[in-house]
């Protein structure tokens, strides 16, 4: 909780090519935990975490969501307003067997519902059936929420009083109030940036965040101030603590962690170039499928492409890219590092395939 304190998501996404990306943000700052402690937590009613949208899909601290939902209306996932009377009629038997049974997939709502698994739908994008597009609306729009995921990673749906203390239509009415609290959440895990930075954190729109940025520096709630080698005006919370030193202390970084969320600010305050490329062609990526980009103390030091290997009990290095200030140590630091991430996914060694 304390890490979810300072940095107010960790993104979800499906690929286990090491571990769930939701799990990697926590051992990088953690080290060996359990992630059924995770699990836990966004399972239960009127517990501290739960999911919704924030960068992406992530884990949200509870409190956060009731801001976050009229600020996060995603057409692609919520096209309720072209709902017929039967997707309508359909919506409100989901809600209804929800009030009944708590912690339901979208899967088991088609059987109990009698819903076809599947219609042909090519102009929605997805194919989803009638029952996924119905859940995933009403998800969007803070009607209902989740108990955690199964083991098929499938959202666990709930009513949303089931699963906060403080629901949605509390904070919806002043939008603006919402705004400003999710500002402050962004400058507070980022502890410092440009609109840009404080904006893309919660995949919020850049005029609006401008405008409350300046609200809130005008009432003394965020300082403005210069960064060298960047021409905009930075924000900053009052009384954030710079160290006067950082530990060399190496932390490998998945490729969903917040701290590598937006590129743009890699470059531009930390000198580091960072593409995730997952997506792109085997032929032209750079780096590799599945790659951690490297922190060494306060500077980004290199990025290594790794894969857990299950089958084979194994932590497999495909690569491992330097920059060019790195210190020689760096490598001594990496292989500690590796060690302690396999004996973390209770892997029995590591093996380099360079």
């Amino acid at each position: 909780m304390a890490v979810l304190d300072a940095i107010g998501q960790l993104q979800i996404d499906s690929i286990n090519v090491v571990s769930r990306a939701h799990y990697v943000p926590l051992f990088a700052r953690l080290g060996h935990y359990d992630t059924q402690l995770l699990d836990a937590l966004v399972s239960q009613r009127h517990g501290p975490v739960t999911e919704y949208w924030a960068h992406e899909a992530s884990y949200v601290r509870s409190e956060l969501v009731p801001a976050l939902v009229p600020w996060q209306r995603r057409r692609w996932v919520d096209r309720s307003e072209h709902f017929d009377d039967a997707m309508n009629n359909l919506s409100v038997r989901v809600m209804d067997h929800l009030a009944l049974y708590p912690g339901t997939s979208a899967r088991q709502l088609s059987v109990s519902l009698g819903v076809n698994p599947m219609k042909d739908r090519n102009h929605w994008g997805w194919n989803w059936n009638d029952t996924k597009l119905v859940t995933e609306a009403l998800f969007a729009q803070g009607k209902i929420l989740a108990l955690g995921r199964n083991a098929q990673f499938e959202r666990l749906f709930a009513l949303s009083q089931d699963v906060l203390q403080e629901l949605p239509e509390a904070v919806q009415k002043d939008k603006t109030q919402a705004l400003d609290r999710l500002v402050v959440e962004s400058l507070t895990a980022q502890g410092i940036g440009t609109t840009h930075c404080v904006a893309d954190y919660f995949r919020l729109p850049v005029r609006e965040v401008k405008a409350a940025l300046e609200s809130l520096a005008d009432k003394g709630l965020v300082e403005r101030l210069q960064v060298e080698r960047i021409k905009e005006t930075c924000y900053m919370m009052p009384g954030t603590k710079t160290p006067r030193k950082i530990s060399a202390d190496l932390r490998l970084l998945a490729p969903f962690d917040s701290m590598v969320f937006n590129r743009k600010r890699l470059e531009r305050f930390f000198d580091f170039e960072y593409r995730v490329e997952i997506y792109v062609p085997k032929e032209k990526r750079r780096y590799g499928y599945y790659v951690f980009p490297m922190l060494y103390g306060e500077r980004f030091v290199g990025r290594v492409d790794l894969k857990a290997d299950r089958a084979k009990s194994e932590l497999q290095v495909n690569s491992v890219h330097y920059e060019a200030h790195a210190p020689e140590e760096v490598t001594v630091a990496l292989e500690f590092e590796l060690e302690r991430m396999a004996r973390w996914l209770a892997l029995d060694n590591v093996r380099y395939k360079l």
